[in-house]
């Protein structure tokens, strides 16, 4: 009796986890097809994601409600549904699956952060940064890079520049850096004017360009051009920003960015109309983007040391350089300057414990 009913309970555990199917053969015969609901639940929630990052919102809520239909359980489906309700202006749908994620799943970082995206959206700052900080103080975090990331760009809506600016930092001290702490912080400096240091970081960017990105870089490179100080660079900032503005004409003519920069720079850069043009230009940027010069002034780097936010410098043999900056490790600015940490410490000839606040750093041997 006792057996049989651990057998019972062992069926009803089967029968919740799985959905049967059943299938019947052209002899007549009856098979049944064990299907595994976790995996079928989690491939709707996967297939939502693209929807959704392809902007197709209505048709990615259709997957995610399959995907909780299958598994009611599913913490990350209603995490995702949530960011589509959000996406679909819909705040209180949102507000309520963002909920339903977290009580599902304990020490859900991943929702914390969401669903602190969220409120940040609904300027309910208080209650974002309180789900940002019960995420990043979150041992167990995976990504605590988007976490910061994150959260950088709610402080900087709460004109909080200093505090964005940290955590923008703090953000690229990870393996997985986020591309576009790099954008964040060069639009920040941008925005305060420091122009050595915003194009010091729009130069970082690998990620893929947009009509923003690539606008943002122009007006950067405009700001290296009217400062005397690179005048002997002055024509290659020219030739550069108008690289990226025949890519942005030809690629994104529709778009107000394009509009911006044919207004202020005139017609004469728009020529660029047939695919081969296209992609030469669209080499010639990416060379440039590996090759353009960076010039940050040393009163800058100074000037920004504490906050860890100075640029590569060089000496007069053309030796690259960095400052070390409160916080700073070796394995944090080998990660930061993409170079390797025993590389590092040999050119350097230090151990990772010794680095001091302005110690100079080289990152090229002798």
């Amino acid at each position: 009796m006792r057996l049989a009913h651990v057998l019972s309970l062992m069926l009803v555990v089967a029968l919740n986890s799985a959905c049967v199917t059943k299938t019947i053969n052209s002899d007549g015969t009856v098979q049944n097809n064990v299907i595994d609901k976790n995996k079928l639940s989690d491939t709707y929630v996967d297939l939502a994601i693209e929807y959704q990052k392809h902007s197709a919102p209505q048709v990615a809520l259709d997957r995610v409600n399959l995907a909780i239909t299958t598994l009611p359980s599913n913490a990350r489906a209603y995490m995702i549904r949530g960011m589509i309700y959000q996406q679909l202006d819909k705040p209180s749908n949102a507000e309520a699956d963002f909920k339903q994620a977290l009580s599902l799943k304990d020490g859900y970082s991943e929702a914390y952060v969401n669903y602190a995206v969220f409120l940040c959206d609904q300027k309910r700052y208080s209650d974002a940064n309180e789900n940002f900080a019960l995420a990043l103080n979150n041992p167990l975090y995976f990504t605590p890079e988007i976490g910061y990331y994150s959260r950088g760009n709610c402080y900087y809506k709460q004109k909080d520049l200093t505090a964005a600016n940290a955590d923008y930092l703090r953000s690229l001290t990870f393996r997985n850096i986020p591309q576009d702490s790099y954008i964040a912080l060069a639009k920040l400096h941008f925005d305060q004017n420091n122009i050595q240091l915003a194009n010091f970081y729009i130069t970082k960017f690998s990620g893929s360009q947009t009509p923003q990105t690539m606008w943002l870089h122009i007006r950067i490179l405009q700001g290296m051009i009217d400062d005397n100080a690179n005048i002997s660079h002055r024509h290659e900032f020219i030739s550069y920003r108008d690289t990226i503005g025949k890519v942005l004409v030809s690629n994104y003519g529709n778009s107000t960015e394009a509009q911006q920069y044919l207004l202020k720079y005139g017609a004469s850069n728009s020529s660029l109309q047939n695919s081969s043009s296209t992609k030469s230009n669209s080499n010639q940027l990416a060379s440039w983007q590996t090759n353009q010069p960076i010039i940050v002034k040393n009163s800058v780097a100074t000037g920004h040391a504490k906050n860890a936010a100075q640029g590569v410098l060089s000496e007069s043999s053309g030796r690259r350089y960095i400052l070390v900056a409160d916080g700073d490790t070796a394995y944090s600015l080998s990660n930061k300057y993409a170079i390797s940490l025993k590389s590092l410490e040999t050119i350097n000839n230090l151990s990772v414990n010794r680095l001091k606040v302005g110690m100079k750093l080289y990152l090229d041997p002798k």
